[in-house]
């Protein structure tokens, strides 16, 4: 008798590498993965990773069909679980705070979470920053990869901002143990360097492991180490040289 499709939310925040890892995911046969069902606007018009394939965001199935939350919400997802493939969605740590009710609906329903995160909060800055610059969330294999760009890293504000990133996954962390939801932790890190750890999280999922991983749609905007793309480079780590977050430094 075949196993039921396993149910899974992927747990992070921004620029983790979230959009790359559902976008391989949703590469592999039999599974669905989706993206942030619960961001609190409209989709836009502009080509996506999912432009092909994605849902209505819970906003905008709210606006067609009206009722009130939680219920709304419940009936939402029980309606986007309902699937013959492994089904999972993108929820960001923000997104919990706004959708408090989503939490008891997880560990209601036993839906297994993955916790990814970025070991190296520098490099997430670097992505914000960017992303800012080019004005674009993420480039996609049939866009123009922006070439030769180099960004400026506040460092009066630096170590509360690597500070603010390490706070956000230390929280994700107890969130999780607290709620005592079924998870695995995986960093973006070792998703992008060992194919070994993509498939102990298709394991975790009961998903069948694929000898390769298929292609993402998507394709990296920075080019170049840290002190290639970091205009201030040396004012960087003059101050994380002095803190307990030198290793942050490539």
């Amino acid at each position: 008798m075949r196993s039921p499709p396993t149910h899974f939310v992927v747990f992070t925040t921004q620029r983790n590498g979230s959009t790359w890892f559902m976008s391989v995911l949703n590469g592999l046969d039999g599974v669905a993965a989706h993206g942030e069902l619960f961001l609190p606007r409209r989709r836009s018009e502009e080509e996506r990773w999912d432009s092909d394939f994605a849902r209505p965001r819970y906003v905008e199935y709210q606006e067609n069909s009206g009722g009130a939350r939680p219920f709304s919400i419940f009936k939402y997802l029980d309606a986007f679980y309902r699937s013959k493939d492994a089904t999972g969605f993108k929820l960001m740590y923000s997104q919990l705070r706004l959708f408090p009710e989503l939490l008891p609906y997880l560990a209601r329903k036993n839906i297994r979470v993955v916790h990814l995160v970025r070991r190296n909060h520098l490099d997430v800055l670097v992505s914000f920053a960017i992303k800012r610059q080019i004005d674009q969330a993420h480039v996609l294999i049939n866009q123009d990869r922006p070439t030769g760009i180099t960004v400026n890293i506040p460092v009066d504000s630096l170590l509360r901002d690597v500070r603010r990133l390490q706070f956000k996954h230390d929280f994700g962390r107890a969130l999780l143990r607290v709620s005592r939801l079924r998870h695995v932790e995986i960093t973006y890190e070792e998703l992008v360097t060992n194919q070994l750890r993509f498939s102990d999280v298709l394991r975790f999922l009961d998903i069948p492991p694929s000898v390769e991983l298929p292609a993402s749609n998507i394709v990296k905007s920075r080019l170049g180490s840290q002190r290639e793309v970091i205009s201030n480079y040396d004012e960087v780590r003059r101050v994380l040289a002095g803190s307990r977050f030198t290793h942050l430094l490539e």
